[in-house]
C-alpha cells in the first residue's frame, strides 16, 4: 500500500471510536472533561469503515477499556487493528480538578500515549458544561453539553493537526420525547464527527454510528459498576 494511504488510516484509527452514553466518556476518543466515577469500567468495540481506494486499509478494529480509579484518575487502554497494517495500543490517564456546579464546569487535565517518551507524548486540558441539567425533577427539554479543549501536538497521529489547538462540540440528549437517544457534533482540530446513540436501559449496552469526515463507524460499549467506591 502507498504511503499516504497507510498514514491516513492511522490517523484515522487513532480517533475514532466513540465510548460511552450520550452524556459520558471521551467522544470518539477525543480528549474531553466527561470522566468516569470510582470504580466503574467501559469497555467498548467499533469498527470503522474507511473510505481509502483499493488496496489500501478497508477497516480498522478498535477496542477500548476505560477505568475509573479514583473520583478524580481515570486511566484508558486503546486498542487498534488496521486492515492490512499493524496494531497499536495506547494508554491515556486524565485527572479531574474541578467538578460542574451552577457557577463552575467539569475540568479535567490529561496525557496520551503516556508510557512513550516525554517527545512523544501528547497534553490536553478539556472542560465541558451541561447547558440545562434537570433541577428538581424530570428534564423539560433535551439537555445539552458543551466541550472546549486545548491540547499539545498529538505525535500519535503522526504530526497531524488533530487534538492540537482548540477543539470541541456539543452532546445532546434527547429527553423527555426520546430519552434513549442522543446526538454528537465535535470538531476534532481537522474533522467534523457525527454520531447516533441508543440506550434502551442501563440495563443494556449503547450502540452507536456515525460519520467521521469521509469515513463511517459503528460500535457498541457497556459501562459496569464494580462497587469499589
Amino acid at each position: 500500500m502507498g504511503r499516504l494511504p497507510f498514514v491516513a488510516a492511522l490517523v484515522i484509527l487513532l480517533a475514532a471510536a466513540l465510548t460511552g452514553s450520550a452524556l459520558a466518556a471521551d467522544i470518539v476518543t477525543v480528549p474531553t472533561a466527561n470522566q468516569l466515577s470510582a470504580g466503574q469500567l467501559d469497555l467498548a468495540y467499533y469498527y470503522i469503515g474507511l473510505d481509502f481506494p483499493a488496496g489500501a486499509p478497508q477497516h480498522v478494529n478498535v477496542q477500548t477499556l476505560y477505568y475509573g480509579l479514583t473520583e478524580q484518575l481515570e486511566v484508558d487502554l486503546h486498542r487498534y487493528e488496521v486492515d492490512k497494517g499493524s496494531t497499536d495500543t495506547i494508554v491515556n490517564a486524565t485527572w479531574k480538578f474541578m467538578d460542574e456546579r451552577r457557577d463552575s464546569v467539569d475540568a479535567v487535565v490529561g496525557v496520551r500515549d503516556a508510557f512513550e517518551s516525554i517527545a512523544k507524548r501528547s497534553y490536553h486540558l478539556s472542560a465541558a458544561k451541561t447547558l440545562n441539567p434537570p433541577v428538581g425533577g424530570p428534564p423539560t427539554g433535551p439537555i445539552c453539553r458543551l466541550h472546549l479543549s486545548v491540547g499539545t501536538e498529538d505525535n500519535t497521529l503522526l504530526g497531524d493537526e488533530r487534538h492540537e489547538g482548540l477543539f470541541g462540540g456539543v452532546q445532546i440528549l434527547l429527553k423527555p420525547l426520546y430519552p434513549q437517544v442522543g446526538l454528537v457534533a465535535l470538531h476534532d482540530g481537522q474533522d467534523l464527527i457525527t454520531a447516533l446513540t441508543f440506550t434502551r436501559s442501563a440495563k443494556w449496552p449503547t450502540l452507536k454510528g456515525g460519520t467521521f469526515g469521509d469515513h463511517w463507524w459503528i460500535g457498541a460499549n457497556y459501562t459496569w459498576n464494580l462497587g469499589l467506591r
